[in-house]
């Protein structure tokens, strides 16, 4: 795993984070918009490190 890898999933697991704190403090837009952009960060981070072995 290369740093840009790293990188894109600390900030996915820290946006989950805000998406259930945001929760918890009643703010539903704000929940799903960072659980949605956190779950994005880390399938497009997971699928650019492993990209060469997709099509093997």
């Amino acid at each position: 795993m290369n740093k840009t890898t790293l990188y894109a999933t600390i900030i996915a697991i820290i946006l989950m984070f805000v998406s259930l704190v945001s929760w918890i403090v009643d703010q539903m837009t704000f929940a799903i918009l960072s659980a949605n952009l956190g779950v994005v960060i880390l399938a497009v981070a997971t699928l650019w490190d492993n990209r060469n072995h997709l099509t093997k």
